[in-house]
């Protein structure tokens, strides 16, 4: 059995959410990079299959996607731009994804936090009072994540200062 390369895997998955976010067909996306909507299915879902350069490259500029831009980009060099495990790179596009993932984490648990604190505190029983910490947990975790968004986005700024300074 062929082991499914993992990286293939991670740029396919970061393929087919660019183009669920784009909101047009894939058929259409295909027809505009020189493949067939087959070719195009089989190259995302196909473990077996190697996505060639050429066609991401076409893709990417088709999609005009930035956070695929980096995504692909990342994939093809190695520049450490993307996730890296648990560790995120403290560069704007990395960090606002950890912030996306951070917030849909806490997102998913709103009904129910908001169900319970409906209720007075003193009212909530030992399963209320758990959910309530991993809540917080959550919470904090998507506070912390846009806090580390905000000191990336003001070193970004800061190079780009000095280097219209060294413009200038």
């Amino acid at each position: 059995m062929t082991e499914v390369n993992t990286e293939q895997q991670c740029i396919k998955n970061a393929m087919s959410k660019a183009i669920q976010r784009s909101g047009r067909q894939k058929k259409d996306i295909a027809a505009a990079i020189g493949i067939t909507p087959q070719n195009l299915s089989n190259l995302i879902n196909d473990p077996k299959r190697d996505v060639p350069l050429p066609t991401l490259r076409r893709l990417a500029f088709e999609l005009d996607d930035t956070d695929f831009k980096f995504e692909a980009a990342d994939w093809m060099f190695g520049l450490g731009f993307a996730k890296s495990g648990v560790k995120v790179i403290p560069i704007p596009i990395a960090v606002k994804e950890d912030v996306d993932d951070e917030q849909d984490d806490r997102e998913q648990l709103d009904r129910e936090a908001k169900r319970i604190f409906k209720q007075e505190p003193g009212t909530w029983g030992m399963a209320e009072v758990k959910f309530i910490h991993r809540y917080r947990k959550e919470l904090n975790e998507e506070v912390s994540a846009e806090h580390r968004f905000l000191d990336a986005i003001d070193d970004a700024l800061k190079k780009v200062s000095k280097e219209v300074i060294a413009w200038a």
